[in-house]
C-alpha cells in the first residue's frame, strides 16, 4: 500500500518546494524614479534666463493674437448629373442620368480687424458661395455677412455680431527682410494653428494684379488662405494669399502674403464705396531689359516703360509719350511696373503727383492728377 502511493507523495512534497522557491522573493520596493535626475544644461551669463524670458514672450504674443483669428466655412448648392440605375431603355438608347441638388463646401481663414466685428479674408475663399459661417476661438460659431470682395487684391470684408478681439494694421512698407513673423490659421481645418518664419522677399509680383506680395517662409496650407500674417508686436503686416506648390496643393516652403497696406485700402475702399477704387495716370507700361534701358539711355534697369498713353489721361495732358521710362514719383524710385499703382494706391482722385520721366537719355519733371481706373 505504502509503496503504491510513495510516488504521488514524492511528487507532491516536489511540487510543494517549487511553489515556495516561486516567484523569487524580493525586497519590496519603494516609489521612485527609474533614473536618476539630469541636471539642465549649463549656459554662460545670463543666456538660460534670456531663453526662458523669449518662450515667456513669445507664448504671451500667442496667446493676444489667436483669439482676433478665425475659422471661415462656406457652402453653396451645385447640380451633378448622376447615372440612373440601367434598365431595357439604357440597353437600346444609352445610359441616362439624373440631376442632383449637392452641397460644396469650403474651407479658409480670417483675422477681425474691428472691435465691431469688421473680418478681413480673401475673395478666393468666399467667391460664389450662398452661406459664410464664422467660427471664434471661443467655440461660437456666427454667419458672416459679406459687406464686398475685389477679386484683383483678392480681399473680402466679412461682418459678424460685435463685440468681438480684434488686431490693428502695421506699415508694411516699413516690412524688412528677414524679420520673424507668425502666420495664424486654420490649415487643413486645423484651428488656431500658429507656424514661424521670416519675410524672404518682397515685391514678388505672383499675380497679374499689380500687388506685390510679401514672400515668407512660415508654413501656410489650404485652409490658411485669409489668415493674417503678423509681426512681433501682433499687428498684421499680411493677409496670407498664396503658396508655390509646383503643382502638388501643399507648401513647399514659399508662401505670399497681400501686403497689410494692400489690404487696409481695399477693405476701407469697399467700406466706403463697395468696391474698390484704383488710381491710375492713364499709361500702359511694361518692365525694362537691359538692352531696352541701353536704348532710352538709362545706365541701370529701373523704371517703368510706357508703352501705350491712353486718350483724355493724365497723363497724355501733361505730354507722356510711349517710349518714356518712368522713373520717380514724388521722389521715389519706381523700380518695375508693379510699384506704380503700389505709389498711386493711397493717393486720392485729383491728388498731384510729380513724375520724373526719361525720354531719349534726358530726364525731365511734370506734374499729373490722379485718374480713377475705370471699367475695373
Amino acid at each position: 500500500m505504502i509503496r503504491r502511493w510513495l510516488p504521488v507523495l514524492i511528487l507532491a512534497l516536489l511540487l510543494a518546494f517549487a511553489w515556495r522557491q516561486w516567484p523569487p522573493s524580493r525586497a519590496p520596493e519603494t516609489a521612485g524614479p527609474l533614473l536618476p535626475p539630469v541636471a539642465a544644461p549649463k549656459f554662460a551669463g545670463g543666456s538660460l534666463s534670456t531663453l526662458a524670458a523669449m518662450e515667456e514672450e513669445y507664448t504671451k504674443l500667442v496667446e493676444s493674437v489667436v483669439p482676433a483669428v478665425v475659422s471661415i466655412t462656406t457652402e453653396k448648392r451645385v447640380l451633378q448629373h448622376v447615372p440612373m440605375v440601367m434598365d431595357a431603355f439604357d440597353l437600346i438608347f444609352g445610359p441616362r442620368k439624373r440631376v442632383v441638388e449637392q452641397k460644396a463646401t469650403g474651407l479658409g481663414s480670417g483675422v477681425i480687424v474691428s472691435k465691431e466685428g469688421h473680418v478681413l479674408t480673401n475673395h478666393h475663399v468666399i467667391s460664389g458661395m450662398e452661406e459664410i459661417r464664422v467660427q471664434l476661438t471661443d467655440g461660437r460659431v456666427e454667419p458672416a455677412e459679406l459687406i464686398g470682395s475685389d477679386a484683383a487684391t483678392d480681399i473680402a470684408v466679412l461682418k459678424i455680431k460685435g463685440p468681438v478681439p480684434a488686431l490693428g494694421f502695421a506699415d508694411s512698407d516699413k516690412v524688412r527682410v528677414g524679420q520673424p513673423v507668425l502666420a495664424v490659421g486654420n490649415p487643413f481645418g486645423l484651428q488656431e494653428t500658429v507656424t514661424q518664419g521670416i519675410i524672404s522677399a518682397k515685391g514678388r509680383a505672383v499675380r497679374d494684379s499689380g500687388v506685390e506680395f510679401l514672400q515668407t517662409d512660415a508654413a501656410v496650407n489650404q485652409g490658411n488662405s485669409g489668415g493674417p500674417l503678423l509681426n512681433f508686436k501682433g499687428e498684421v503686416i499680411g493677409i496670407n494669399s498664396a503658396i508655390y506648390s509646383a503643382n502638388t496643393g501643399t507648401w513647399l516652403g514659399i508662401s505670399f502674403a497681400i501686403p497689410s497696406n494692400v489690404a487696409k485700402h481695399s477693405m476701407e475702399s469697399l467700406l466706403r464705396t463697395g468696391r474698390v477704387q484704383r488710381q491710375t495716370l492713364g499709361v500702359s507700361t511694361m518692365p525694362l531689359t537691359p538692352e531696352l534701358a541701353r536704348q532710352v539711355g538709362l545706365r541701370a534697369v529701373v523704371g517703368a516703360l510706357v508703352t501705350q498713353v491712353w486718350a483724355g489721361s493724365p497723363a497724355e495732358r501733361v505730354g507722356i509719350q510711349p517710349g518714356d521710362v518712368i522713373v520717380r514719383i514724388n521722389g521715389e524710385i519706381v523700380e518695375t511696373p508693379a510699384t506704380l499703382p503700389k505709389f498711386l494706391s493711397d493717393k486720392k482722385v485729383g491728388t498731384a503727383v510729380q513724375m520724373n520721366v526719361v525720354r531719349k537719355g534726358r530726364e525731365y519733371t511734370v506734374t499729373a492728377e490722379v485718374a480713377e481706373l475705370q471699367g475695373n
